[in-house]
């Protein structure tokens, strides 16, 4: 079964955005295992008010995830939570047509519990373990688009998709079940609910050839990637630090996607509307090693390095249409038709990723800037099915053609007024794309701002970033591209997030 196709693009900030096609040639799995590896936007509001840029510095519950030998600065226990409201508007331009839609949604991005232990008579001062839960990405997404298309349907897809497979049609018939109205393959479904017609040598044509084409369609993703985090860090003489984190990721995404055409001049129907609908889950577990070093008063030196996730994963998927015929043209038994549900488990490997950073503490405790390069190994992911080794190697040498290694440049800043605490970040996040051109995408600057009030039992910090970014949707393809078009999607995303907290 021929999947939708997700692409993730990188504009001002960073956000998703998903390019979904349907595609003759398949599915390209290497486009999930970026979506499912592409996180910059974590933690405690503090973290997120300097732009991520956390590597060089401790005592805050993000270390738990980014770097746990920031744990050893801990000298009280604690527990935090941040909320996330998000919104987000999508316009859509589809052959001459704007759509807009406005969404909002209120979330969970982190909680954490520190829980800091002094040294007895050793040189390990202190020592601290910690749990946390970290919302690394956020896949909910909507859009609509509309257009009166002259030039093809989305039937002429279907058509070429099944003379591609060159397939009979007495077993197009064999793999319908009439009594349930379920196919087992998208082409049988097409070829029963009368969309395509066979004219001879597994060849076929669309059925209904009248222009224009009324088209509209929604896109709908929803569900997260979230990682637990299990911690330790040890403090040496105030100077050294170390940490080790295993970190349990939770996958579920879900992508509900339908395509209406209406036909103001048909021949055979009104109108008819595809949908396909798919859920992914997946669960994997990575490791993470950090070391501070307080090379002076004014300079600290961070280091951490994550392994690749070993994730295992299913999804499922399923097509079905229902047809409008007009009057005394087709006669048909039933007009929803639906494909048998079809599971696919595979492996991916999300890339190793490392920060190196430094601390520059400002005099008389005004603040910190903190600023780091961050590695990221696009290039190595990978996807694997156990069951076909071939599949597997097309789609690593998909991942190595398309993807490449990235070095991203990371700063923040911290100032001290009293108890209150003024943050900002900037981070420079390269395209992870071989070919810029071809998948729309280039290096981009991320900007954040937050604050912060400290007291003795409790603290409490906000942050606010504004994303923008541009990619298509193209609802199918065919072997002309001059006939079929693609959506252009300009998406706004405003994020807050508030962490409150107590010391205990």
């Amino acid at each position: 079964m021929k999947r939708i196709t997700v692409l993730s693009i990188l504009a001002f900030g960073f956000s998703f955005n998903s390019h979904a096609q349907l595609s003759i040639n398949g599915h390209f799995y290497g486009e999930d295992a970026f979506k499912f590896s592409n996180y910059n936007s974590f933690g405690t509001a503090r973290t997120r008010g300097m732009g991520g840029s956390f590597s060089a510095l401790g005592g805050d519950a993000s270390n738990i995830f980014l770097n746990p030998a920031g744990l050893g600065f801990y000298n009280k226990s604690e527990f935090s939570i941040t909320p996330l409201y998000n919104t987000q508007n999508v316009k859509s331009e589809y052959i001459g047509q704007s759509s807009p839609l406005s969404s909002s949604r209120l979330n969970i991005g982190q909680a954490a519990v520190v829980f800091s232990n002094n040294g007895v008579g050793t040189r390990k001062k202190r020592s601290a373990f910690g749990l946390s839960y970290n919302t690394l990405a956020n896949f909910n997404n909507e859009f609509v688009y509309n257009g009166s298309n002259n030039k093809s349907s989305i039937s002429d897809y279907f058509a070429e998709k099944a003379t591609s497979e060159n397939v009979s049609t007495q077993v197009l018939e064999d793999e319908y079940d009439g009594s349930t109205g379920i196919a087992q393959t998208p082409t049988s479904m097409y070829y029963q609910a009368y969309l395509i017609d066979h004219t001879g040598n597994n060849n076929y044509v669309a059925s209904e050839l009248s222009v224009p084409v009324v088209q509209s369609g929604k896109v709908r993703e929803t569900g997260s990637l979230g990682q637990f985090n299990i911690s330790y860090g040890i403090n040496f003489d105030d100077k050294t630090y170390l940490g080790a984190s295993v970190g349990i990721q939770n996958l579920n995404f879900n992508q509900l996607t339908d395509h209406a055409e209406s036909f103001p001049k048909g021949e055979l129907f009104r109108s008819f509307l595809y949908g396909d609908d798919l859920y992914v889950n997946g669960t994997g577990i990575n490791l993470t090693l950090g070391g501070i070093i307080r090379a002076s008063k004014v300079l600290s030196i961070g280091l951490n390095v994550t392994t690749p996730t070993a994730m295992r994963i299913r999804e499922s998927i399923g097509s079905e249409v229902t047809i409008d015929p007009l009057p005394g043209t087709i006669t048909v038994d039933r007009k929803t038709l639906y494909t048998v549900e079809n599971d696919f488990r595979y492996r991916l490997t999300s890339p190793l990723r490392g920060n190196l950073g430094a601390a520059v503490f400002l005099p008389s405790k005004l603040g910190v800037i903190n600023v780091e390069a961050e590695y990221i190994g696009y290039g190595q992911m990978g996807i694997k099915d156990s069951e076909d080794a071939r599949w597997s190697s097309d789609q690593k040498s998909g991942i190595q053609d398309t993807y490449k290694d990235v070095l991203n440049l990371k700063a923040g800043a911290e100032i001290r007024v009293s108890n209150i605490r003024l943050r900002g970040g900037v981070n420079l996040l390269n395209t992870p794309y071989r070919n810029e051109s071809s998948a729309n995408s280039k290096s981009t600057v991320q900007l954040s701002l937050g604050a912060g009030y400290r007291a003795q039992n409790f603290f409490a910090d906000l942050g606010y970033s504004r994303m923008t970014s541009k990619s298509a949707f193209t609802p199918y393809t065919i072997s002309n591209p001059e006939n079929y078009a693609s959506a252009a999607l300009s998406r706004t995303q405003g994020v807050v997030s508030v962490t409150v907290g107590t010391f205990f």
